[in-house]
């Protein structure tokens, strides 16, 4: 897709307003474990993602230029059109600060649009989870999106933009401390792993996928933007949305060190204390759909499909699932970020779901996605 004129595109599609009132101040006491999901879109090898609007999965393509200890071409996953940026500067900084940029650049006009939805009076964050070292890069990503919201009719309310390095939990993520923050938040999550630093380091975890070598993750790349609500303590979610609470996590033996048996009973407990039947008005005894990080790991899809046999046999992985790794590579940092929006990009506006994160050998974490209003259903569909 062409982005040659973003800011003429925004003004085309956002037009003036009156004079926006005065910002509501910083807070400090929101509820540190919940949080409101409004909206998302995504930009993947597979296409763009957002609600009611799920792309096919994406076929790996053989690199022109990234290899595999083995000599041979490595497949990946690669977004296929980006936006052009002229900033050679970025590139001197950090090897793969560019790309994260073009990235954002292509999603940017996509994210904006999802603040219509704010209340007249509302005023947002801006949080960009990227995996930068260069703090002068960061600086610079953080400048082009404050440039980007100040030439529209949403620079009055801009509070903060700030930058930090992807975190297991969105709560982490977003959390004010004393400095306090603004009800509401677009989040922007990009990683790319198309790069020989990255490939390097998927190699020596013995994770990479290539041809010489059974289950792995093939390297891919991602850019999401999420509209959050920080929830006060006493504040519910009666709005459309979906309401995100900490992550179940379970402490581990290595993966590799247990027995497929063992395996799947523990990750049955986990859900089954993820997702208790009965104590909630709000739940169904079945999530209508499930996102699952990296079920290419050796003995992942086998764990998974054992425990929902077991715990929830009305769901299929295979119809109602969807992983991650599969659907469009391994997005590195970008992963959490990119669950939220594929969960809800398959969930109708009253519908629950489960993101299921098992990447890592020794942790697994569950998170619940609840629909807040089941309602107004109709009024959560995505234009």
């Amino acid at each position: 897709m062409s982005r040659a004129s973003i800011f003429d595109r925004l003004h085309q599609r956002l037009p003036a307003a009156p004079a926006v009132p005065e910002p509501v101040a910083a807070r400090s006491d929101y509820d540190s474990h919940r949080l409101r999901l409004v909206d998302g879109v995504a930009l993947t090898p597979a296409g763009f993602v957002a609600p009611g609007s799920l792309p096919d999965p994406h076929t790996p393509q053989l690199s022109t230029s990234l290899h595999g200890a083995d000599g041979f071409r490595l497949l990946v996953h690669e977004v296929a059109e980006v936006a052009p940026v002229r900033l050679s500067r970025l590139a001197r900084l950090e090897a793969k600060a560019l790309r994260l940029h073009e990235l954002l650049q292509t999603i940017v006009i996509e994210a904006l649009m999802m603040l219509e939805a704010l209340p007249e009076d509302a005023s947002f964050d801006v949080l960009l989870s990227a995996p930068l070292r260069s703090r002068e890069a960061a600086d610079l990503l953080q400048s082009q999106l404050r440039q980007a919201i100040e030439e529209t009719q949403y620079g009055e309310a801009l509070g903060d933009i700030y930058q930090q390095a992807p975190r297991p939990d969105p709560h982490d993520s977003l959390s004010v401390g004393e400095h306090g923050g603004m009800p509401w938040v677009l989040w922007f999550s990009v990683d790319s792993l198309l790069n020989a630093e990255d490939v390097n380091a998927l190699e020596r975890g013995r994770r990479l996928g290539q041809s010489t070598r059974g289950a792995g993750l093939y390297p891919g790349e991602a850019v999401s933007a999420l509209l959050i609500q920080r929830l006060l303590p006493e504040e519910t979610a009666a709005a459309p949305g979906w309401l995100l609470g900490r992550a179940t996590t379970q402490e581990h033996a290595a993966r590799a060190g247990q027995r497929e048996r063992d395996r799947r009973r523990a990750l049955q407990t986990l859900l089954a204390q993820a997702w208790p039947v009965g104590d909630d008005n709000t739940q169904q005894e079945t999530p209508t759909r499930m996102v699952v990080d990296a079920l290419g790991l050796p003995g992942r899809a086998v764990e998974v499909g054992g425990a929902l046999v077991e715990h929830w046999p009305e769901l299929d992985m295979i119809e109602d699932g969807l992983g991650i790794d599969q659907f469009c590579g391994w997005p590195g940092g970008a992963v959490n970020a990119l669950a939220w929006v594929l969960l809800m990009a398959s969930l109708q506006p009253s519908e629950h779901g489960v993101v299921l994160g098992i990447e890592p050998e020794t942790t697994t974490r569950v998170w619940s996605l609840l629909a807040c209003a089941e309602a107004t259903a109709q009024a959560g569909s995505h234009s």
